[in-house]
């Protein structure tokens, strides 16, 4: 991918998964390169986006996890001659008042959830993916349900800027986040909390 954003001309390839005759790419990146991004939590999707990729999305459990993570991978990273940045993944509620955003968050969540659906999903991420460890997904079933297992940011606006203050001290690079009603709830979300994170100079404005 790396030669077909960059090579002028076509090019013959013959690799151990992917083989092509007069490969191109047109138009090119408007940047030099295309950040790659790769999501994992096994000690072999994260061996294989140390040599890859810019980017590791992975699953965070705390603050204290999450910083034991960023730092693990830096190192991974420093190994290979290489910077890999940390993302995870989040759940949101985001609601006037705490109560407001817990209330809902129990009832999508816990009273209407499918939790046969959600202990098949548990038990293919332990069989397969193997990105999880027994005894954390036993412990976070809970947000299996709300959110495929997402970092919560549930409650105000202020608690959920703080939330994210404090994920980005411990090293994370930045977040995915994930809405029930994205188009519902996203507009009240990006007036509330985007310019609490603007204010602590967490994001750009533009």
């Amino acid at each position: 991918m790396q030669k077909i954003w960059t090579a002028d001309t076509a090019f013959d390839w013959d690799g151990t998964y992917f083989q092509g005759k007069g490969v191109y790419g047109n138009p090119k990146p408007v940047q030099s390169r295309v950040p790659i991004l790769n999501a994992a939590a096994s000690k072999e999707g994260r061996e294989f986006a140390m040599r890859n990729a810019d980017f590791l999305f992975t699953p965070v459990f705390d603050f204290d996890q999450a910083r034991a993570t960023a730092d693990e991978i830096s190192k991974a990273a420093a190994k290979n001659n290489r910077e890999v940045g940390v993302f995870t993944f989040c759940t949101v509620v985001c609601r006037p008042t705490m109560r407001e955003a817990e209330e809902y968050l129990d009832h999508y969540a816990n009273k209407n959830a499918d939790w046969e659906a959600v202990d098949y999903l548990m038990k293919l991420q332990g069989m397969h993916a193997q990105s999880f460890t027994p005894e954390a997904l036993g412990m976070f079933r809970d947000r299996f349900a709300a959110g495929h297992g997402g970092f919560p940011l549930v409650g105000t606006p202020e608690h959920i800027a703080d939330q994210l203050e404090q994920l980005s001290a411990t090293g994370i690079a930045g977040v995915t986040l994930a809405f029930v009603d994205y188009a519902a709830e996203f507009p009240y979300f990006a007036a509330q909390v985007l310019p609490l994170l603007e204010a602590r100079g967490l994001r750009n404005s533009q």
